[in-house]
C-alpha cells in the first residue's frame, strides 16, 4: 500500500461517522456509525425499513462523505469523499464477521446489535456493506496547494 493509500486508511479508521447519500424514489441523506475492512469496505447497521436502505434495495449506488466535524474553519482541512456500491449482507457468516467489526469500533451496543438478537428479530437491524470504487482523499496538510487525491478500487 502507498504511502498516502496508507494515510488515507488510518485517516478511515479514525473516524466513526459518515453522511451517506441514497437515490431511490428520490434522493436521501442520513449520517450512520461504520466499521472500515482492511480492503476499504465500509459496514454500517441499519433497519432495512430506512429510507437509505430502501434505497440501497433499488439501487446500489451510494455517496459518501467522512469528515472530523471539530476541524475549524482555519484548520487545514482533513476528509474522504467516497463513491461506490452499497448491498444488504446476507451471507450468516459474513454477517456475522460485520457485526462484530462493526461492535468493537462502535463500543457500547453489543448487547442489543448481536446476531442473536438479529435471529430472534428482537432488532430490526442487518449489515450492508459499501465497496468503494473511489475515495477522493482532502488532506491540505498532506498534499499542500494540490489539496487531494484520488483513490480508485
Amino acid at each position: 500500500m502507498s504511502k498516502n493509500k496508507e494515510k488515507l486508511f488510518q485517516y478511515l479508521k479514525s473516524q466513526k461517522l459518515m453522511s451517506l447519500a441514497t437515490y431511490g424514489k428520490e434522493v436521501a441523506v442520513c449520517n450512520v456509525y461504520y466499521a472500515l475492512d482492511k480492503d476499504f469496505n465500509f459496514y454500517l447497521i441499519t433497519p432495512p425499513s430506512t429510507e437509505h436502505a430502501q434505497n440501497i434495495a433499488k439501487n446500489k449506488k451510494v455517496a459518501c462523505a467522512v469528515v472530523d466535524s471539530a476541524q475549524k474553519v482555519t484548520d487545514k482541512k482533513v476528509g474522504a469523499q467516497i463513491k461506490g456500491n452499497a448491498s444488504k449482507i446476507r451471507s450468516l457468516g459474513k454477517l456475522v464477521v460485520a457485526l462484530r467489526m462493526w461492535g468493537q469500533v462502535n463500543p457500547g451496543m453489543e448487547s442489543i446489535i448481536n446476531i442473536e438478537n438479529i435471529k430472534k428479530k428482537i432488532i430490526r437491524s442487518t449489515a450492508y456493506k459499501i465497496e468503494p470504487t473511489s475515495i477522493k482523499f482532502f488532506n491540505e496538510g498532506l498534499y499542500g496547494e494540490k489539496e487531494s487525491e484520488l483513490f480508485k478500487f
